[in-house]
């Protein structure tokens, strides 16, 4: 397992602007093989999704407005780092993006207004998609965090 990252396989890496743009990603960052979907999630003051894990699509997630933490837990049972629970902030005033693996089940929550970009390999669903089950969020995840 990276040291640097807690979850094996993901990537997180710093955001440059100039001019008024932030280049979120190029060709040559080598972060997906593919394109499939690209879009915005808001969140209101407060809220949180559910810990969603793609069974086949590697997504990207950036900060556009506010702060919120993305959480990870990572369900892939031959990942070194199986069962490991991770919370990372993204704050669009530090621009960043975070590669979420497949198989890694992730949920934003913000204290404040937020919205970010998603970036995914596949916009179709696969027959392993799904939510992460209370019982491996209760075995995995501390409680304020689930």
């Amino acid at each position: 397992m990276n040291a640097a990252q807690p979850i094996a396989d993901m990537h997180r890496w710093p955001l440059s602007a100039a001019a008024g743009e932030t280049r979120l990603l190029r060709e040559v960052d080598h972060v997906l093989r593919r394109f499939g979907q690209l879009s915005t999630e808001t969140l209101a003051a407060g809220g949180a999704t559910p810990y969603t894990l793609r069974a086949e699509a590697d997504r990207v997630v950036f900060a556009l407005d506010g702060r919120c933490q993305l959480r990870l837990l990572d369900l892939r049972p031959q990942s070194p780092s199986h069962a490991v629970f991770a919370q990372l902030a993204l704050d669009a005033a530090t621009p960043e993006g975070v590669l979420v693996p497949f198989g890694v089940a992730c949920s934003l929550a913000a204290s404040d207004a937020a919205r970010v970009l998603w970036l995914s390999t596949h916009s179709a669903a696969h027959a392993g998609d799904r939510q992460a089950s209370p019982a491996e969020l209760a075995a995995h995840v501390p409680a304020g965090q689930r």
